[in-house]
């Protein structure tokens, strides 16, 4: 009886009375499934892609992120200087010097001409032999050669800038870019700028230079271009040399706000002979003389020490 209740007919009506549907009906229906079930299949597809999408963005913003800020280090990266001293032929440049430079600092290295500022840097990047200690991130830099101390995150620009002038700018920066690479990665030509670069190029106000030969920049441009390098090659212990030398007020000003935001996430010595930028920018000033420290504070200690005004500023004059 059950069986006879449920049996149907196609194109008329069931035993109870009840319309059933057309066979044409039921072909419909069929095709309006089998349409949903491949809209699911295709809803499912995006959604797949969708995720793989969202993960690679994520990805690619991890890796902004970590350009953004600037390869920034951590509080431990602090250069120490204990007992450094530098001799030549007898004469004393540097004499048994204890430094500290803490992460985030922009220290200033101030003195009269031969007080040994260039020394203690060429000391800590293995230029001139030296007796002492100098350790950043904990690693010892004296004794080492000069290569291995720019693997360990130091780097340095000098009084004349040191760029390829027969090559771009872009070309510079990926040059030294690859100087962290390995040996094999070394001769494969990039395509494009990697986004490091970019956004270095962007920070140092490079980007609209890049396809310029590093030759034809304006003095200033090409402090900014070394400064670049050096950021490029992920250096948090940066030692610049005299940067806004030569560079007009407009350079100069545009050069401290630049080395105020890579000291922000880096340590940063500068040796300089302009008060005023030194005013301006400086978070803390060491003052030499003879090779030792005069002196050590805040713009306004140092201005209001009278033995640093006799021996250096002169009464404010410079």
């Amino acid at each position: 009886m059950s069986e006879r209740r449920n049996e149907t007919s196609v194109n008329g009506e069931g035993r109870d009375g009840t319309s059933m549907i057309s066979g044409e009906e039921l072909e419909q229906l069929r095709r309006d499934v089998r349409r949903m079930r491949d809209e699911a299949e295709r809803m499912r597809d995006e959604a797949a892609q969708m995720k793989a999408e969202i993960a690679e963005e994520r990805d690619r913003l991890q890796t902004q992120l970590a350009v953004l800020d600037d390869r920034g280090g951590q509080w431990s990266d602090y250069l120490e200087i204990r007992g450094l001293h530098v001799e030549f032929d007898g004469f004393v440049a540097v004499k048994n010097l204890d430094l500290t430079v803490m992460h985030g600092d922009l220290r200033f290295l101030i003195g009269p001409n031969g007080a040994g500022k260039t020394t203690i840097i060429d000391a800590i990047t293995g230029l001139v032999p030296a007796d002492g200690s100098a350790t950043f991130r904990g690693e010892q830099l004296i004794g080492r050669k000069p290569n291995e101390i720019v693997h360990l995150g130091v780097g340095r620009t000098f009084q004349t800038a040191s760029v390829v002038e027969e090559l771009t700018v872009l070309q510079n920066l990926q040059i030294a870019e690859g100087f962290r690479k390995k040996p094999r990665e070394l001769f494969a030509k990039p395509d494009k700028a990697s986004q490091n670069v970019e956004y270095m190029m962007e920070v140092c106000n490079l980007k609209d230079d890049a396809d310029k030969l590093a030759g034809t920049l304006p003095h200033g441009k090409k402090q900014w271009l070394e400064i670049g390098m050096l950021l490029v090659q992920d250096a948090h212990l940066l030692l610049l040399d005299e940067p806004v030398a030569g560079m007009t007020p407009a350079e100069r000003e545009a050069t401290g706000q630049l080395l105020k935001r890579c000291s922000r996430n880096r340590t940063v010595i500068i040796v300089e002979h302009d008060m005023d930028f030194m005013r301006q920018f400086a978070d803390s000033v060491t003052v030499l003389n003879q090779g030792e420290i005069l002196a050590e504070g805040s713009v306004e200690d140092i201005q209001n020490n009278e033995e640093v005004v006799r021996i250096y500023l002169g009464g404010g004059d410079q």
